[in-house]
């Protein structure tokens, strides 16, 4: 089912992205010989006018074929051929299907919002981490983030994110708390497997068990999913954080925990094992999430703010890697996106349509990228001919599209190391 919903998500976003394309290729006269839906051999084809509308084997998405578009075939002349139309229709075309997928975006996600998501709510601090960035940085139970380094925050997701794309770099973080807007200085430090940041805020849950992860202590011990932890070492807990902080304190000691599983009260004794510099016995809380469903006219508001939302991000996080502020191992391929796509659509309609307009976004902004063979090398090399008043010569053209192939299969090679390394040696 998980590759099942990857070929959905790959197909429609590159179906998406050629279909603009076309439409303004046929705007501007151009001939289309193929428009195939879909890759590889020919299952089925029709022609209609100058354009062959072609089912192809493979449904990863499909391309347009216009005529005279290569740079290394021989312009004929013709009228109709991308090469002579004006350099503002070109522009046109080639920026059309990176726009189309961030137009997309904008259409989903109010779909999003009707459907109905689940939200943690407001970024209200449940815990601090003992000894981490955030407690050094002065941050209290209570404190509500309203913005990260200058941007605005209405839900732990943003905060996360904002803060996750800024690992050991100083940032600005207003928070409201007792009434009063206060200024923090926040340096989120590098998490070594993900390698993005991280501050010790948390949101605070039950101490429920919403994930025990395979070979760890907990499920040595019998811990198991929607157990609610009583007591530790003999000790009440009421939330989440009291027992993440026994856990922590134990420096490995075995801990007594009394467990309450379908109204009848546990018994077991669980060790800590040191991880990343902290103690852990590889559990998760339940995640209490509240659903909510808006009306039309809100759905179009919030998916439109939450659209921009996704756009600013995209470039935050694009900003932070073309500087060497953001490891290039956060970068994931298409087993990530496989993996993400199959959990999203577990989750329900509405996360698979989230990550469908997110995935969709990044496309569209990497395509307008100034790299030849995308998008947005052919609209360089047209600024480039428009300040020149003629066009760069085929060898040039030709030798920087092998560099831009060179350079996408190696960050191609890049991510698909980073995603092998997640799913087989992830710690």
């Amino acid at each position: 089912m998980t590759l099942i919903y990857f070929l959905i998500v790959i197909g429609i976003l590159v179906f998406v992205h050629e279909f603009g394309h076309f439409i303004m290729a046929k705007r501007a006269g151009v001939r289309v010989e193929k428009f195939s839906l879909g890759m590889g051999p020919k299952i089925f084809g029709f022609k209609k006018g100058d354009t062959e509308y072609v089912l192809s084997a493979l449904p990863l998405g499909g391309y347009v074929k216009m005529a005279g578009e290569n740079p290394d075939e021989e312009p004929t002349g013709a009228s109709d051929e991308f090469q002579s139309k004006t350099i503002w229709q070109r522009a046109k075309i080639a920026a059309t299907g990176p726009l189309t997928n961030i137009v997309l975006a904008f259409l989903v996600m109010p779909l999003v919002f009707m459907v109905g998501t689940y939200t943690l709510g407001a970024a209200r601090v449940g815990y601090v981490e003992k000894g981490s960035p955030a407690e050094q940085a002065g941050f209290l139970v209570g404190d509500t983030i309203e913005a990260v380094n200058g941007r605005s925050v209405v839900d732990w997701e943003k905060a996360e994110m904002l803060i996750a794309v800024n690992p050991d770099t100083d940032i600005p973080v207003t928070i409201e708390r007792s009434r009063e807007r206060k200024m923090l200085t926040l340096r989120p430090k590098l998490d070594p497997e993900r390698k993005i940041g991280v501050s010790g805020l948390y949101p605070d849950f039950p101490a429920e068990i919403g994930g025990v992860m395979k070979g760890l202590p907990a499920e040595k011990a019998g811990i198991k999913l929607n157990d609610k932890i009583v007591e530790v070492d003999g000790k009440t807990v009421y939330y989440w954080n009291q027992f993440s902080a026994a856990v922590k304190a134990s420096e490995g000691k075995k801990l007594a925990l009394t467990l309450e599983r379908e109204g009848k009260p546990v018994q077991l004794m669980v060790t800590p094992i040191e991880k990343d510099g902290k103690y852990v016995i590889g559990v998760e809380p339940l995640m209490r999430l509240v659903f909510k469903q808006y009306g039309f006219l809100d759905s179009l508001r919030l998916g439109f703010n939450k659209t921009i939302e996704y756009i600013d991000l995209t470039f935050v996080t694009l900003k932070k890697l073309l500087t060497l502020n953001l490891s290039i191992k956060t970068l994931g391929g298409p087993v990530m996106i496989a993996q993400m796509s199959g959990k999203a659509a577990a989750a329900g309609l509405s996360s698979f349509l989230s990550l469908l307009a997110m995935i969709s976004i990044s496309l569209g902004i990497l395509n307008l990228l100034p790299i030849p063979i995308l998008d947005g090398g052919l609209l360089l090399f047209l600024a480039i001919e428009a300040i020149r008043r003629k066009p760069l010569s085929r060898t040039i053209m030709e030798t920087s599209q092998n560099i831009g192939a060179a350079v996408l299969i190696s960050l191609i090679v890049v991510v698909s190391y980073n995603d092998v390394m997640r799913m087989f040696f992830s710690k």
